[in-house]
């Protein structure tokens, strides 16, 4: 049998087990539950194994769903992660860069002030003031790089509880996903289960009558 046919023939049964259900529910005026397959006297066992094939369809159809949801927001996540840190990392280069011009700027001003003030003086407090400039700046940019260093590793953590979060929801989808298949396996052995015995009995029954 080819697969276009049984594609085929799995929308006509899903296509007719439709239309009784709708039939159904009008001749009783109750829409009946989901969980009462074969209970009814008007539900076939054709028909409950179509409404077992649609459950599971659309649980698969659910579970796709729901795990290409996840990995949208993970990458989401992840890229707006990503463009934080390079945002926050040209912020700090610029105010780097401001801060380090207003640095360079005033001890050029300062420079002047004591040259100006100091011009009959030896010129060796001003070689000291020259010499004080380098360790400023180095200072400074220690503690640019120790910012950084604490920024970069916060915004690791962030991503690592993201995708352990990630995990974690994947985990659950699949466990829930499993505990829905072993349901359903269930009642479809319980069900299988319960038609044997009631064709064994019927087969006791109609060995008794016979005999009579």
């Amino acid at each position: 049998v080819k697969v276009k046919q049984i594609r085929d023939r799995l929308n006509l049964l899903k296509a007719r087990f439709k239309a009784t259900e709708q039939t159904s529910a009008v001749a009783s005026g109750v829409e009946e539950s989901l969980q009462a397959v074969n209970v009814q006297s008007h539900y076939s066992d054709a028909d409950g194994l179509v409404r077992e094939y649609m459950a599971l369809e659309r649980l698969h159809h659910d579970a796709k769903a729901a795990a290409k949801l996840s990995k949208e927001q993970k990458e989401e996540d992840l890229a707006q992660c990503a463009a934080n840190i390079v945002a926050e990392s040209y912020r700090r280069r610029a105010d780097r860069i401001d801060e380090t011009l207003s640095g360079d700027s005033s001890s050029s001003s300062e420079a002047e002030n004591a040259v100006s003030s100091t011009e009959s003086v030896e010129t060796r407090p001003s070689v000291v003031a020259a010499q004080r400039a380098p360790k400023r700046s180095n200072a400074f940019l220690s503690d640019v790089k120790r910012q950084e260093k604490r920024y970069k590793e916060q915004m690791e953590l962030r991503v690592r509880e993201l995708e352990q979060n990630q995990k974690q929801f994947e985990e659950r989808l699949a466990f829930e996903k499993r505990q829905s298949e072993d349901r359903l396996l269930f009642e479809s052995c319980v069900q299988s289960s319960n038609r044997d015995m009631i064709l064994e009995c019927a087969k006791i029954f109609g060995a008794a009558l016979s005999k009579k």
